[in-house]
C-alpha cells in the first residue's frame, strides 16, 4: 500500500545513506570477501598428521552467513579439491557446505550469536562426514586417535578464527589492547596459514612455510629471547603437526629464536647471523644423512628478507630511579589499566556502531501525505451524495488532483482553495468543510512529523556520546600505556646539584605534550624561591613555580606566554543579578582557556543556565577533553532537557601559552575582538546558542589565529552592543594606549550603559598576551 502512494505521489524522502560511506562500505565489503576467499583457498591446504584438513571447515564456521562467508566457502572447496584429492576433496567440501547452510538457516537464532555454536556445527558435521567416508576403510587405534584430533582441531580451530574474524578492526586499531583469547586466534590462524604454505615448494628445496616462519621468528626475537622462543614453538609446532613426524621444527625454531633474542640489543645483521648460524647448528645435531640440508638455506634467505624489513630493535628505556610515592603500585598498574580502558573504548565504540545502523533520518518520515486525503474522504466524503463519482467512477482524476496539490501543500504547511483546480473545487459540495478538515490532518500530521524528527535527534544524540566516550577512553589509554621520555643529560646535571645540597633522588622527564617536568624531594632547602631560580639556570629552561605532592616538588617548564585578564558586568536595569558567567583558569598543560557564557533572557533563572553550563564546560576541560568535543557533548546535553532548561551562549577562548596559537569557539555568541597593533579583526559566528539543537548541529564556529606580544581579545556578551553598530567599540579598542586589562574593561561597559541604558545583561573579558617576561 505504501510503495503504491509513493509511486503516485511526489513524496519528500531523506536520503537512505550518505553515496560516500556507501562506497566505502561497498570496498570494505569486496575486500572482506576477497579475503575470506583467499583465506579458504589456503586453509584447505593445512593438513594435520600428513592427511587431515580441517581447518578450511573451521574458516567457513567462523565466517558466518553473509557474503564472506559464501566466498569463504567457495575458497576452501575450490582448495580441498584442488589439493586434497577427489575423496578426501569432496568429503572436506560436503562439510564445508552443510557448515554454511546450517549457519545461513540459523543466523537469526539467538543460539546462533553464542561463540560455541558454530565451532560445535564444525565438530559435529567434520565428525558425521569423516565417518561416512572412513566407514569402509576400518577402525584402527591410531586412526581413532588422529580421527579424534581433527575434529577437536575443527572446533577449536573455528573457535580461534571467529575471534580474529570478528574483532580484527579492533586489534588493528588498538594493538597494545589485545588480549589473550585474541592472541590466541591470531597464533591458530597464523599457525594453520604455516601449515597450507609448508606444502609451497620453490625449486624443490625451500618451503614457503618454513621461510615465512623463519621471517617471523627473527622479527619476534627483536622484542627479546621469550618472544624469539614463543614465536619459534609455535611456528614448529604447527609445522611438525603438518609433518607428522618427530617435533624436529620446534626444536629447531625455539632454539634459534632464543640465540637470536639474545642479540637483541645488537645490530639486525648479527641477529641474522646468529639465527644461520644456530640453525645450522641444530641441523648437524639431529644429521640425519643430509635430508634436512635445506634448512639452513631457508634460513639464510630468510634472514635476508628479514634485514629487508623496517624493523628497529625496540629498547625499554625506563625512567631514574625516583623516590617511591605514597599509594604508588608496582610496575604494571598503569599497563592493565589502559588495557581495560581500551577495552571499554571499543565496548563504547561497537555499541555506537550498531545503535548507528538503526538510527536513520528517514525513519521519521515513514507516513505517506497521500493519506491524508483518504483520512479526509473517510471523514467528510462518506456521507456526500457525490461520494461515488468522485472516488470510484473519477477516481484517478481526483487522485491526479489530490497529488498534484500535495507539493505545494507540504511546501507551504497549510491547504489553500486555489491548490485545486476549478472542476474539483466547484463539484465537490462540501468543499469548505473538506479544506477545513484536511488543513486539521495537516497539522496532525506536521505534529506527529516533528515529534519522530525530535525523538530521532535526541536517540541520535544518545548515541554520539558513545562515541566521545569511545574517543576519551581511547585518548586516555594511549596517555597511560605511553612511557615517559627521560632527559638523561639534564638528569646528570640534577644529580650534581642535589648531591651538593645533600638530597638523594629526583627525575628529568618530558610529559606526552613534549614539556620539561623535574620531580625532587620536598626538602625545605628545595622550597626556597631562590631553588626554583637555580634550578632553571642549571637546567638552562625556565621553570614555574613548584606545586608539593606526596613528599615530592614538581616544577614544570614555565610557558613563553603569559595572559592578563579581568572582566567587567553589570546586570540588566531593573535586575540584582546578571544572567552572565564569565571565569578563566590554567590547565597543568600550558592550556589557558577563557570562557563567557550568556545565559536566555536576564535574572535568576538566566545566572543558573550560564553559571551551569560555565561548570560543565569547565570540568570537561580540566578533564583533557578538546575544546570543540566538549561544546558539541554539552550542548547535545542540556538540549536533551527539552522544554525543561533554557540555551545559553558560549564564547570560548583557549591560548596555547608554549605556541601561543589561540582559537575562539562559539555557539551563539556576540563578536570577539582582537587588536593587534592598531588593526582589528572581529571573529563573528552562525551556530545556535548551546540547548537548542544536537549533534552535528550543535558544533561550534571557531577561529584561530597566532597571538603575539601584545595582542588584546575583547570577549563581550550581546548586552554591550544590544543588536547595534560597533563603530564606538572599535574605536575604544583601537585608541586605547593602557595595558590595564581591567581599565579597558571598565571603559568597554561604561561606554555601553551609557549608550544602551542597561538594555540587557552586559559583560565584557579583557585579555593581554605578553612574552618573554620573567614570573
Amino acid at each position: 500500500m505504501a510503495t503504491k502512494e509513493k509511486a503516485r505521489g511526489p513524496l519528500l524522502r531523506f536520503p537512505r545513506r550518505d553515496t560516500v560511506n556507501l562506497s566505502r562500505r561497498a570496498l570494505m565489503g569486496m575486500a572482506e570477501s576477497g579475503v575470506g576467499f583467499l583465506l579458504g583457498a589456503v586453509l584447505a591446504g593445512a593438513e594435520i598428521f600428513g592427511q587431515y584438513a580441517p581447518f578450511g571447515v573451521a574458516a567457513v564456521a567462523a565466517a558466518g552467513s553473509g557474503v564472506t562467508g559464501f566466498c569463504t566457502l567457495a575458497g576452501s572447496c575450490l582448495g580441498y579439491l584442488c589439493l586434497e584429492g577427489m575423496t578426501d576433496g569432496m568429503r572436506y567440501a560436503a562439510s564445508a557446505i552443510l557448515t554454511y547452510s546450517v549457519a545461513f538457516a540459523f543466523y537469526d537464532a539467538r543460539f546462533y550469536q553464542r561463540a560455541w555454536f558454530m565451532p560445535g556445527i564444525a565438530c559435529l558435521l567434520s565428525a558425521l562426514t569423516g565417518i561416512i567416508c572412513r566407514a569402509g576403510e576400518g577402525w584402527y587405534g591410531e586412526d581413532m586417535v588422529y580421527f579424534v584430533t581433527e575434529i577437536l582441531f575443527a572446533a577449536a580451530a573455528a573457535y580461534c578464527y571467529r575471534v580474529v574474524f570478528t574483532q580484527w578492526p579492533r586489534m588493528l586499531d588498538q594493538p597494545q589492547t589485545i588480549t589473550s583469547r585474541q592472541w590466541a586466534g591470531l597464533l591458530m590462524l597464523g599457525g594453520t596459514v604455516l601449515m597450507s604454505l609448508g606444502r609451497v615448494e620453490i625449486l624443490e628445496t625451500f618451503s614457503m612455510g618454513r621461510l615465512l616462519a623463519a621471517v617471523g621468528v627473527m622479527a619476534a626475537a627483536r622484542r627479546g629471547p621469550g618472544e624469539g622462543i614463543l614465536a619459534g614453538a609455535c611456528g614448529g609446532v604447527a609445522l611438525d603437526l603438518s609433518s607428522g613426524e618427530e617435533p624436529f621444527y620446534s626444536m629447531i625454531f625455539s632454539i634459534a629464536g632464543l640465540a637470536c633474542g639474545l642479540c637483541r640489543e645488537k645490530s639486525k645483521i648479527l641477529a641474522a647471523l646468529v639465527y644461520v648460524l644456530a640453525s645450522g647448528v641444530v641441523v648437524l645435531w639431529n644429521w640425519d644423512g643430509g635430508v634436512r640440508m635445506g634448512m639452513p638455506m631457508e634460513a639464510l634467505v630468510g634472514a635476508i628478507v628479514f634485514l629487508l624489513l623496517p624493523l628497529r630493535p625496540t629498547k625499554e628505556t625506563a625512567l631514574p630511579a625516583a623516590l617511591p610515592r605514597q599509594g604508588e603500585e608496582p610496575d604494571g598498574r598503569g599497563e592493565r589499566v589502559a588495557r581495560r580502558m581500551g577495552e571499554m573504548a571499543a565496548a563504547f565504540h561497537t555499541l555506537y556502531d550498531s545503535l548507528r545502523e538503526t538510527l536513520r533520518p528517514e525513519d521519521t518520515n515513514t507516513e505517506n501525505p497521500a493519506e491524508l486525503f483518504t483520512r479526509t474522504a473517510d471523514k467528510v466524503c462518506v456521507k456526500c451524495p457525490l461520494r461515488s463519482v468522485c472516488w470510484q467512477k473519477e477516481y484517478e482524476a481526483t487522485r491526479g488532483y489530490s497529488n498534484d496539490a500535495t507539493g505545494p501543500i507540504m511546501e507551504r504547511g497549510r491547504a489553500l482553495a486555489t491548490d485545486f483546480p476549478g472542476q474539483f473545487s466547484t463539484r465537490c459540495v462540501h468543499f469548505p468543510e473538506f479544506l477545513g478538515e484536511l488543513n486539521r490532518e495537516l497539522t496532525a500530521f506536521l505534529r506527529r512529523r516533528q515529534t519522530l524528527r525530535r525523538t530521532w535527534e535526541t536517540r541520535a544524540a544518545l548515541c554520539s556520546q558513545y562515541a566521545r566516550m569511545d574517543q576519551l577512553m581511547q585518548g586516555a589509554a594511549a596517555e597511560l600505556s605511553a612511557g615517559l621520555t627521560p632527559d638523561l643529560p639534564r638528569q646528570e646535571k640534577l644529580r650534581k646539584l642535589l648531591r651538593s645540597m645533600n638530597v638523594e633522588g629526583g627525575v628529568v622527564y618530558y610529559d606526552r605534550d613534549g614539556h620539561l617536568r623535574v620531580e625532587v624531594p620536598a626538602t625545605e632547602e628545595l622550597k626556597r624561591p631562590s631553588a626554583r631560580r637555580e634550578l632553571a639556570e642549571v637546567l638552562g629552561t625556565p621553570l614555574r613555580e613548584g606545586e608539593e605532592a606526596n613528599g615530592h616538588l614538581l616544577f614544570a617548564q614555565a610557558e613563553p606566554f603569559r595572559a592578563l585578564a579581568a572582566v567587567a558586568g553589570a546586570p540588566r536595569k531593573g535586575e540584582h543579578v546578571s544572567g552572565d558567567t564569565g571565569i578563566w583558569f590554567r590547565r597543568e598543560d600550558g592550556m589557558l582557556f577563557l570562557l563567557l557564557c550568556d545565559g536566555m533572557g536576564s535574572g535568576p533563572e538566566a545566572r543558573q543556565e550560564s553559571s551551569q553550563a560555565a561548570k560543565l564546560i569547565e570540568s570537561f576541560l580540566r578533564a583533557g577533553m578538546e575544546p570543540d568535543q566538549v561544546l558539541e557533548t554539552v550542548g547535545s546535553a542540556l538540549a536533551l532537557r527539552g522544554e525543561a532548561g533554557g540555551s545559553t551562549t558560549v564564547d570560548l577562548l583557549s591560548v596555547d601559552l608554549f605556541s601561543g596559537r589561540c582559537c575562539v569557539h562559539k555557539q551563539g555568541a556576540a563578536p570577539t575582538y582582537v587588536r593587534r597593533g592598531r588593526q582589528i579583526k572581529c571573529a563573528v559566528g552562525q551556530s545556535l546558542p548551546a540547548g537548542i539543537v544536537t549533534g552535528q548541529q550543535a558544533k561550534p564556529d571557531l577561529h584561530k589565529f597566532r597571538g603575539e606580544q601584545g595582542d588584546w581579545v575583547l570577549m563581550l556578551t550581546d548586552g554591550i552592543l544590544c543588536g547595534r553598530e560597533d563603530h564606538w567599540l572599535r574605536e575604544l579598542l583601537a585608541g586605547y594606549q593602557g595595558t590595564s586589562p581591567g581599565e579597558l574593561a571598565e571603559k568597554v561597559l561604561k561606554e555601553s550603559q551609557a549608550r544602551h541604558r542597561g538594555e540587557d545583561d552586559g559583560t565584557v573579558i579583557a585579555v593581554l598576551l605578553e612574552k618573554g617576561k620573567e614570573r
